[in-house]
């Protein structure tokens, strides 16, 4: 697989995949688990009932916008640490018109849906090492 090849390893990080469509969460969470990620995996509502604190969140913005405004910001403030808000990268679907709002709140990367998976497993590792 390219993705380890390159040295995109993500042992020890752990993400947080939101997405309401079960079909759709298949690609990314395999390409994070295949280098190593724990990838917890989640609807919109039920991303705010997650016990373990990530390390990123990846989130589908059509998921985010469904359950209301202040998702994004619930889920920053409920995994961020002290001096480091967690990154959250945004997976935009094809013609979704990507809000001021949702650019407000904090998104650090956006990549278009279908996600390829080297693209996502880079995002992840750059936003970890920041």
């Amino acid at each position: 697989m390219e993705g380890l090849a390159t040295g995109q390893k993500l042992e020890g990080i752990h993400v947080l995949l939101v997405d309401d469509d079960e079909s759709a969460r298949h690609v990314p969470e395999q390409a994070l688990a295949l280098c190593g990620a724990l990838v917890s995996v989640s609807s919109g509502p039920g991303a705010l009932r997650a016990a373990l604190r990530a390390d990123v969140i990846v989130v589908d913005l059509a998921t985010a916008e469904a359950v209301g405004a202040e998702f994004l910001f619930q889920l920053q403030r409920l995994h961020s640490r002290p001096n480091r808000p967690v990154p959250i990268i945004g997976l935009a679907p094809l013609g979704l018109a990507i809000r001021a709002t949702l650019r407000a709140a904090g998104l650090q990367r956006y990549l278009l849906k279908p996600v390829d998976a080297d693209e996502l497993r880079a995002a992840v590792v750059e936003l970890t090492r920041e």
